[in-house]
């Protein structure tokens, strides 16, 4: 693939994250009141504190981001060339994790403080996440004389990017909603 083509697809990537956040509303609109995982967690007692809900959303987004890393890596590790497989597999774990944030965000009945607290410790993953990258970005050197680092350097740059994009998105999602206590 062409730098090009990486440069267009991370530019569709960006413009449709954008686009989400501007119809966000419309987005948790997909998921109904009345759905069986959204009373299902609403009837989970962890649920209903906000430390442990933001764990497991904490969780959940470690694990989705440790799947895509997971399936990316095997996917490089491969002798078989689909093209377009990882944009495929980067999009399928934003979608997962997009739906998991609408429901979240649906299924919670609290104040907005805990609404905030919960989407800070959800989201939270992404600032160790990002941390990660920097730190890497900051320390990387050579293994040997000579050896080209630009794209370990661009890898590194990317994490940074993914993960601010997805904090924000994740905050965003579960933070500002004007569904307040419905008891």
């Amino acid at each position: 693939m062409t730098k090009l083509g990486i440069s267009s697809i991370f530019l569709l990537g960006i413009i449709g994250i954008m686009l989400l956040l501007v119809f966000r509303r419309k987005v948790l609109s997909l998921i109904k009141q009345e759905s069986r995982l959204v009373k299902s967690l609403q009837q989970k007692s962890w649920f209903h504190n906000p430390y442990s809900s933001g764990l497991v959303l904490f969780l959940w987004n470690t694990l989705m981001t440790a799947i895509v890393a997971l399936l990316i890596f095997a996917l490089m590790m491969t002798e078989i060339y689909i093209p377009y497989l990882h944009i495929v597999i980067f999009g399928l774990g934003t979608l997962a994790c997009i739906l998991a944030w609408a429901t979240f965000s649906a299924a919670w009945v609290g104040s907005k403080k805990s609404r905030l607290t919960m989407a800070s410790i959800g989201s939270s993953f992404y600032v160790l996440l990002g941390m990660y990258g920097l730190y890497e970005y900051i320390t990387l050197k050579p293994s040997y004389p000579g050896e080209d680092v630009f794209m370990a350097a661009l890898g590194f740059m990317g994490v940074m990017v993914v993960a601010a994009v997805a904090l924000m998105t994740c905050f965003l999602f579960l933070g500002f909603q004007k569904k307040e206590a419905m008891h």
